[in-house]
C-alpha cells in the first residue's frame, strides 16, 4: 500500500461542529480512476465514538515500535 501525502494540518483535518456535539474529520480529497474531480470526503463522530477510537489509538500505540516516551 502506497502511502499520500497530507499536507492539512491536524487542525485544519479534525475540526468541532457548531452543535458541539459532533467532531469531523476532513479526508484529502481521493483521485480515483474514472472520475474527473477527486472525490471529497468527510466523516463525523460523537462523543461515544471519539471516546472509542481513543481507546483503539491508545491500544494500538502501546504495540507500537519504538514505544512512546512517558515524561
Amino acid at each position: 500500500m502506497s502511502e499520500i501525502p497530507v499536507t492539512s494540518t491536524q487542525a485544519e483535518m479534525w475540526v468541532i461542529l457548531a452543535d458541539r456535539r459532533t467532531v469531523r474529520l476532513h479526508i484529502p480529497p481521493v483521485r480515483l480512476a474514472g472520475l474527473a474531480e477527486p472525490l471529497k470526503l468527510h466523516l463525523d463522530w460523537n462523543a461515544t465514538a471519539v471516546d472509542e477510537i481513543l481507546d483503539r489509538l491508545t491500544v494500538l500505540r502501546s504495540q507500537m515500535d519504538p514505544p512512546p516516551v512517558r515524561s
